[in-house]
């Protein structure tokens, strides 16, 4: 059972929603927004990788920021910024207008996804963080499972457009929740004023954070391995699955669905056996599941469901060990606490942005190769979970210790 309020779980998910949303609610209706602008589908994706871009060095400062201003404020005028940014892409009268549009989404996106990882840090230590984070996990899993088909059905009755009023509204109706229901959690006694220069100087100096810094890359390329089928969603459904443009759900649903079962699992699998043995076990299925992918696809065509085996091994793994790693690299700064998720966030981010604009382009055709990245996502994972390991009691802050999990860490 879990111990902690699911109220304020089911609140900090559906604000950390927002940026999943806006990736993929509008992805069945890039065509048509190619076609209405004149430009081409390369153009088009370039949408993506603005908004991805500015996501995640956004995700650099949102969390400072609340640590100066309060994590109410940030995410309540993070919500209303994000709202007028969606309506600026649903009015646009052209496409550089809808450019800069997508890319101001990315600006105030990241202050769901960043303050609600924040939140659960100031409320929860050790075993009740990794509840939260996990049940924060199983809500927010919804989103990129259902935002292309809920993106396709506005598409196919309203257009384009309605994509953007649709997600305007999802943001202003949470500004609206948040201001009513969202307590500070931050007060001013512990807040830290907000300077760019002190801000770069202490970035750096969390990066030479040995634990923390692998941490933190360790968490990107957990995230990359699953993410990969996300940013090639229209490839691997429409060239591999060899399905259409309204079938985007035999894809996301299945992979959603194993995620959400690995997160319902995690606080059990660490109560049994504590944190570094469930890690270590998950990148062992991590491995078996590219190794297996990588032989089942290679030189012959597998058909659905059978070709979705390595991702969905992946993505149970993956949905176990990331709220694990998350709760860890929050520990090393327990006073800045939004600087470490923004930094966190900025890793995770650029692993979609690098899935976008580099792993598709090579992988695009060939299930054999996008496992094959799964198994390349195994390999770093193991390789900077090593380093977490042997550097984090040098690197945890004097005084500090974390609560563990039964089982220890």
């Amino acid at each position: 059972m879990f111990s902690v309020p699911k109220s304020l779980a089911a609140l900090l998910s559906v604000c950390s929603m927002v940026g999943p949303l806006s990736a993929n609610t509008y992805m069945p209706g890039l065509s048509s927004i190619g076609a209405e602008f004149a430009v081409s589908e390369v153009a088009t994706y370039q949408t993506l990788s603005g908004y991805l871009t500015t996501f995640a060095i956004s995700s650099l400062f949102v969390g400072a920021v609340s640590d100066s201003l309060g994590r109410r404020a940030v995410m309540i005028g993070g919500m209303l910024l994000y709202a007028l940014s969606c309506a600026i892409c649903a009015l646009s009268p052209g496409f550089e207008v809808f450019l800069f549009g997508r890319i101001m989404m990315g600006l105030f996106a990241s202050a769901g996804t960043v303050l609600a990882m924040a939140v659960t840090r100031d409320l929860f230590e050790g075993r009740q963080a990794q509840e939260m984070t996990s049940l924060i996990a199983i809500i927010f899993a919804l989103a990129p499972a259902f935002a292309p088909i809920i993106g396709g059905w506005l598409v196919l009755l309203w257009g384009w457009r309605s994509v953007f009023y649709f997600l305007a509204l999802f943001a202003f109706s949470m500004a609206v929740i948040c201001f009513f229901f969202l307590k500070e959690t931050h007060p001013k006694e512990k807040r830290t004023a907000f300077h760019v220069v002190p801000l770069v100087t202490s970035y750096a100096k969390a990066m030479t954070n040995k634990a923390f810094a692998a941490g933190v890359v360790c968490n990107g390329f957990v995230f990359m391995g699953s993410i990969l089928f996300s940013a090639g969603a229209p490839d691997y459904v429409e060239n591999i699955m060899q399905m259409g443009v309204t079938d985007f759900g035999y894809l996301m649903l299945p992979l959603i669905g194993f995620s959400v079962l690995g997160s319902v699992f995690c606080t059990k699998l660490t109560a049994r056996f504590g944190d570094v043995k469930t890690v270590n076990l998950q990148i062992l299925m991590m491995y078996g599941a590219g190794i297996i992918g990588v032989l089942l696809n290679y030189g012959m065509h597998v058909p659905y469901p059978l070709c979705l085996f390595a991702v969905i091994v992946y993505s149970v793994a993956m949905s176990v060990v990331r709220p694990i790693m998350t709760v860890f690299n929050l520990d090393y700064f327990p006073e800045n606490r939004g600087m470490a998720a923004s930094i966190q966030q900025f890793f995770q981010t650029s692993a979609f942005a690098i899935c976008a604009a580099f792993w598709v382009p090579i992988v695009m055709g060939s299930a054999w190769k996008y496992d094959a990245v799964l198994l390349l996502c195994g390999v770093v994972v193991s390789l900077c979970w090593w380093i977490v390991l042997k550097t984090r009691p040098g690197c945890l802050p004097k005084g500090f210790v974390p609560k563990d999990t039964a089982g220890g860490r």
